[in-house]
C-alpha cells in the first residue's frame, strides 16, 4: 500500500504527489510526453507500491482510463498496483489551497497540488476503513 504516488491527469500537465507516512507532498507536474520516462524513475526511487489515479467524470474520463491501461503495461513486471480515486473538486481544492500564492506559482503547482488532494482523499478513505 505505502508509499503511494498520486496522479492528476491533464492534457497539458500531469501532476504527481507522494505519500510521506500518513501525509502527502506535491511533487512535480510533467508533460504527458515525458510521463512514461519520469514515472518509472520516481516509482523506483521512492519504492512506490501504489499509483492512485484521479478519475474524472466527463469528457476526460476515457483518456484517463486509456492512460491507466498504458501504466498497467508499463508496470506489468512489478508489484505496483494501480487504483482509481474520484477526483471531483480536486482542481478546485488545489486552486483554493494555492490562493495565497502568485498567479504564476498557482499555475506551476496546480496539478501537483491536485494530485496531492487526490492522494490524500484516497489515504483518508483507507485509514477510515481500517478504523471501522
Amino acid at each position: 500500500m505505502y508509499p503511494a504516488l498520486g496522479i492528476d491527469y491533464g492534457k497539458s500537465k500531469i501532476g504527481l504527489a507522494l505519500t510521506l507516512g500518513s501525509l502527502v507532498e506535491p511533487l512535480i507536474a510533467v508533460s504527458p510526453l515525458r510521463i512514461f520516462s519520469v514515472l518509472p524513475h520516481l516509482v523506483t526511487f521512492h519504492n512506490v507500491k501504489t499509483l492512485v489515479i484521479g478519475l474524472p467524470d466527463g469528457p476526460l474520463r476515457p483518456e484517463v482510463i486509456d492512460f491507466s491501461a498504458k501504466l498497467t503495461v508499463l508496470f506489468a513486471e512489478s508489484s505496483v498496483r494501480i487504483v482509481f480515486q474520484d477526483e471531483t473538486l480536486s482542481t478546485y481544492d488545489a486552486q483554493h489551497l494555492l490562493f495565497h500564492t502568485t498567479s504564476k506559482r498557482r499555475h506551476q503547482r496546480e496539478h501537483s497540488v491536485a494530485a496531492a488532494v487526490i492522494l490524500q482523499t484516497w489515504l483518508d478513505s483507507i485509514q477510515s476503513s481500517i478504523v471501522k
